[in-house]
């Protein structure tokens, strides 16, 4: 077991978070008439062209269609010739058998309502990290990439729960508790087994 990337676990610097992260936050503010919702951008992420160093992003966002009974997250990514839309019903994913983009907005959704795993970089990065991690050992299938994003379902329970071991026995407590936040958001909307 190896652990490769434990930048996630760090600390941004007050002075960075108010130059760098506002600004990236207000560029993608949008105001919504559903009184439920304040601003319609939940969070942004990066996929990654296969065997390039072309990274394309996406946001998560509040769809026109969301209510409280049918929450739909839409995720626009954007490519160079363009941009692609995902209306996903997060009543629907079950992160048992997900693709990166339902646990995207799973993981934003998660964050926007309070149940998220509370990191300064919010869920979504620290899934990342676990999936790295998982991937460099062998456990998991590395899909952060514009060619299986939308399409490769894994069990992201399943990884989460063998790195959380991993992190056990390599004594990274913190990691180990990240992890619990995660399984914690994943349980809430795991379907059970029939």
């Amino acid at each position: 077991m190896e652990i490769v990337n434990n930048a996630v676990s760090g600390v941004c610097s007050n002075e960075y978070k108010s130059k760098n992260v506002t600004k990236q936050t207000n560029e993608y503010s949008m105001k919504t008439d559903t009184p439920e919702t304040n601003d319609r951008i939940l969070g942004i992420g990066f996929l990654h062209e296969k065997n390039s160093n072309i990274s394309y992003g996406m946001r998560a966002e509040y769809a026109d269609n969301y209510s409280e009974a049918t929450p739909v997250i839409k995720v626009v990514v954007r490519r160079s010739n363009g941009k692609e839309e995902y209306n996903i019903n997060i009543n629907d994913i079950d992160p048992r058998n997900a693709t990166e983009i339902e646990m995207f907005a799973l993981c934003n959704y998660a964050d926007a309502k309070g149940i998220g795993t509370g990191g300064t970089f919010g869920s979504w990065q620290t899934l990342n990290y676990y999936r790295d991690n998982a991937a460099h050992n062998g456990y998991f299938k590395q899909t952060n990439g514009t060619d299986s994003f939308d399409s490769v379902r894994q069990d992201w329970m399943a990884m989460v729960q063998t790195m959380i071991k991993d992190y056990i026995e390599a004594g990274l407590y913190k990691q180990s508790l990240d992890g619990k936040g995660l399984l914690g958001i994943f349980s809430k909307f795991a379907k059970t087994s029939a």
